[in-house]
């Protein structure tokens, strides 16, 4: 990803990567031979074929051939520099040369001064729709007995629209996958009024990691950070977490919110002893970069939350709150330094302990309770009943 400049502070590059939709950010000079790319998503990838690592530093001109109608380029400059999205479509090409039709929205990112600091364009693959737009035109025209279909067809389509609408709208408001999903099936009041979930909230964070990244340039702390955040969100997603907030190094992750999720407990302590596991591969990875041994801490506490969107209606954040979440984070915090610890509360133990070994520890004293927790390292989880 970028880094060194201010287009870190403008753009939420975390949120980016977990996109459905193909972003591509560009370098803010629009004349030959730039601009040139500094960031691709994952969905990009997907779409074109092409790698994050092949397609940076060179011009999105890559995905024009011989099917590019180049003439809809031509206000492209204007459009942006008046500080207006620029909408469009026409074919690209993938990797492999193969067509396909492409639409999409370019944004300037401005700075404080009012220029632009990068372009971001938001692209869709829409082949199938405008083929069978293509095909419904060609029905309506050559036979009056295709009307039925044309008119059923055109009502899925406004559906599907509404449909994506209906995400966007969510999007923006709610990050979380599983709440735009649960929105989508059917009018969940809960959502934005709030709700109670028992659920299971596990807490992840380096260990000493200002020092950390004091002793690094800024390119290799977010490196780090990248690595750390792909790793470990590959393993949230296996054990069906939801991830509700990146704050720098860590990571708060909940088992049962929005959607309901069985066994939350067991599945959340699973995922933090795989987590610890992986530790060892981020450490690999990064060897090149940190002279440090990269150490986690992993809490796990299970409990009620109160569950949903959170500010105004122009603005809606789905937010997990209560005491559940600051235990969770403090159980985190009390995570012994110099090694890979996993340890859970008392709440979640007793729904795991015919699965789990652990080690008891002494009870320790939190801030904000009146007596003090009692804690478990985790140890190993009965694979033969996950």
């Amino acid at each position: 990803m970028p880094h060194g400049d201010a287009t870190n502070a403008l753009v939420p590059w975390a949120l980016l990567e977990h996109m459905t939709e193909s972003v591509l950010v560009t370098s803010p000079d629009l004349d030959r031979p730039g601009p040139f790319v500094v960031y691709a998503n994952p969905a990009f990838e997907r779409m074109t074929g092409w790698s994050r690592e092949e397609v940076l530093g060179k011009s999105p001109r890559i995905l024009q051939g011989p099917g590019t109608d180049l003439s809809i380029f031509s206000d492209l400059r204007s459009t942006l520099e008046s500080e207006r999205p620029w909408r469009r479509r026409t074919v690209n090409h993938r990797k492999d040369g193969s067509e396909f039709i492409m639409e999409w929205s370019i944004v300037s990112i401005l700075d404080d001064q009012g220029r632009a600091s990068c372009h971001m364009a938001v692209q869709h693959d829409v082949t199938e729709r405008v083929t069978l737009e293509e095909h419904l035109a060609a029905a309506r025209l050559e036979e009056q007995r295709w009307l039925t279909q044309l008119e059923d067809t055109n009502r899925k389509l406004r559906q599907l629209n509404d449909e994506q609408q209906k995400t966007l709208n969510l999007f923006v408001k709610s990050v979380p996958e599983p709440v735009i999903r649960r929105g989508l099936e059917s009018n969940h009041a809960s959502l934005f009024h709030g709700e109670t979930l028992e659920v299971a909230v596990l807490f992840c964070d380096l260990r000493g990691f200002t020092a950390i990244s004091e002793s690094l340039p800024p390119d290799g702390v977010v490196a780090l950070l990248n690595t750390y955040y792909r790793l470990m969100s590959e393993l949230i997603t296996q054990h069906e977490g939801v991830i509700n907030q990146f704050v720098g190094d860590e990571i708060f992750v909940t088992f049962g919110a929005p959607l309901p999720l069985r066994d939350s407990a067991e599945k959340a302590a699973r995922c933090a002893l795989v987590m610890v596991e992986r530790m060892q591969a981020l450490n690999d990875s990064m060897q090149h970069i940190v002279d440090a041994t990269i150490y986690a801490g992993i809490g796990v506490h299970y409990g009620p939350v109160v569950a949903g969107n959170l500010g105004t209606q122009d603005h809606l954040s789905y937010s997990i709150t209560g005491d559940t979440v600051n235990t969770a984070k403090r159980i985190e915090s009390l995570a012994p330094p110099g090694q890979n610890t996993g340890l859970i509360s008392d709440t979640a133990y007793e729904r795991l302990r015919s699965v789990a070994s652990v080690s008891p520890l002494l009870p320790l004293s939190v801030k904000g309770k009146d007596r003090p927790l009692s804690l478990y390292q985790l140890s190993s989880i009965d694979k033969s009943a996950g």
